[in-house]
């Protein structure tokens, strides 16, 4: 019951921020209406891979809270998120998808005169709504909401890379809020740039970029 209120709650702040920039977003829509040929319109897809930063999924290797309170945190390393989206668009404004998110994150430890280390890998499968607030021939500024369930996998090792100790799995729940613009330079290619704000796992505010591919 207390997840199913986080998560309401977590779903509630989003649908409010992606509202307050969806308000701004509004006020730079052209002001003469766009007569050409939209690049994407009702029954359009579009393929995209990104890659993100920052990544901090090392912030929950915390080597069961022991790290932080008498052992010592050094060198950390991560990757990605690195993303995969489709996305269909059932109205010329509206669009629906799915998500692929793959992060990695590893860190080293010292603690009671032992060095330790961890590893984390994040897969995160994800439903996604579309709002593009206009379109031309070239730009494509939208709003997008993603909803994933998260699957981990996480390790840590002794300096004999024996196992020494179970990681604790983060939430199941991935929620991001996302404005983002692709600009497309011819009817297929676009490069795009996306500013996220996520609130599941962890809080972060992050930035992707990358490329679409009108299918």
């Amino acid at each position: 019951m207390k997840k199913i209120i986080i998560l309401g709650c977590m779903i509630t702040i989003s649908y409010n921020s992606t509202g307050q920039v969806r308000q701004i977003l509004d006020a730079t829509k052209p002001k003469k209406a766009f007569t050409g040929t939209p690049v994407l319109a009702k029954k359009s897809s579009v393929l995209s891979l990104s890659l993100g930063a920052p990544n901090k999924l090392a912030d929950f290797l915390t080597f069961g809270g022991v790290a932080s309170i008498v052992g010592t945190t050094s060198d950390k390393k991560s990757f990605g998120p690195l993303m995969l989206d489709y996305e269909y668009l059932i109205r010329d404004n509206i669009g629906l998808g799915a998500s692929l998110l793959v992060a990695s994150a590893s860190s080293n430890y010292r603690a009671f005169g032992q060095d330790y280390s961890g590893d984390i890998t994040q897969f995160q499968f994800g439903l996604s709504s579309y709002y593009h607030l206009y379109t031309t021939d070239k730009f494509d500024p939208y709003i997008k909401a993603t909803l994933g369930i998260n699957l981990w996998n996480g390790k840590y090792k002794d300096n004999n890379n024996n196992d020494a100790g179970n990681l604790v799995a983060p939430t199941p729940f991935g929620l991001r809020s996302v404005v983002g613009l692709r600009y497309f330079i011819n009817e297929k290619f676009a490069v795009l740039g996306e500013g996220a704000v996520v609130l599941s796992p962890n809080f972060n505010i992050s930035a992707n970029i990358g490329a679409a591919y009108k299918l």
